[in-house]
């Protein structure tokens, strides 16, 4: 039990610390404003690629990720007992994502209409990567079930998920949706069905494929002509005319009435 809570805070410190590199990191979430969040920097590809790189340093034998993986495979649960948690939590901070900024108090970067695109596009790319790899690389599962273990689709799901919070609602909420992440890349090893280096790469992809649904976000709303029609609601709300009403009352002439003002 020692052994597997130090891996669950190394896994922790060294997926959630390393996300911190990115420039938007803000303490309130509304400080960047949302073209921020779309315009890509070279420093936000600091974390991820590290990461990515971190994990498939462990499909070489003898790397510190490989001892890493083998230690956790023989000496972290020897009884076997499995959990289906994973295959849930996996799905929890993509559902966060989109349905948080409907909660009073909470203050989203962009509309539900922009965070379904992201979402969509982010999980569609990581989907095409993870199999991707998968299928190319082969790996062997440490329960021996299959060859598709490099890298884990779980933690990958998770960890997209966990990066669009950050982007949209900033660490306050992002920090438990890393935890959340986290967890599921835990478990993933916990259950033997991946590798320790299988759940870092899957981490370090999912947050850029997560970054890359916001960098995207206004090529699809050109291709859609979604900011030409934001405009054109703009304009029309900027020429409606402004009609003000003032109560007004006389007492020498008893007289009451109202006074309207149109400002266009």
């Amino acid at each position: 039990m020692k052994r597997s809570l130090l891996l669950y805070l190394a896994l922790t410190l060294s997926l959630c610390v390393m996300g911190q590199t990115d420039t938007l990191q803000t303490s309130d979430p509304v400080e960047a404003t949302s073209a921020d969040t779309r315009v890509f920097r070279p420093q936000q590809l600091v974390a991820p690629v590290a990461l990515i790189a971190l994990g498939t340093w462990g499909l070489a034998e003898d790397s510190p990720t490989d001892w890493l993986a083998q230690k956790a495979r023989y000496d972290m649960n020897p009884q076997f007992r499995k959990t289906k948690a994973d295959e849930y939590l996996q799905y929890v901070p993509t559902g966060v994502h989109l349905v948080l900024g409907f909660i009073p108090g909470t203050r989203p970067r962009h509309n539900f209409r922009d965070r379904v695109l992201a979402s969509a596009t982010a999980n569609l790319l990581m989907a095409a990567v993870t199999n991707t790899v998968k299928y190319t690389v082969r790996e062997r599962r440490p329960d021996s079930s299959k060859r598709n273990s490099f890298f884990s689709g779980h933690t990958a799901t998770a960890f997209t998920g966990a990066e669009l919070v950050r982007i949209e609602y900033g660490w306050a909420y992002g920090s438990a949706a890393y935890a959340v992440a986290t967890t599921t890349a835990f478990l993933r090893v916990w259950n033997k069905r991946h590798w320790v280096g299988d759940v870092v790469a899957g981490a370090g992809a999912g947050i850029l494929c997560a970054q890359a649904g916001y960098w995207l976000l206004p090529v699809w709303k050109r291709c859609l002509g979604i900011d030409r029609r934001d405009a054109r609601r703009r304009m029309h709300r900027a020429a409606s005319p402004l009609v003000v009403g003032t109560p007004f009352y006389l007492p020498d002439e008893r007289a009451a009435g109202l006074s309207c003002s149109i400002m266009l």
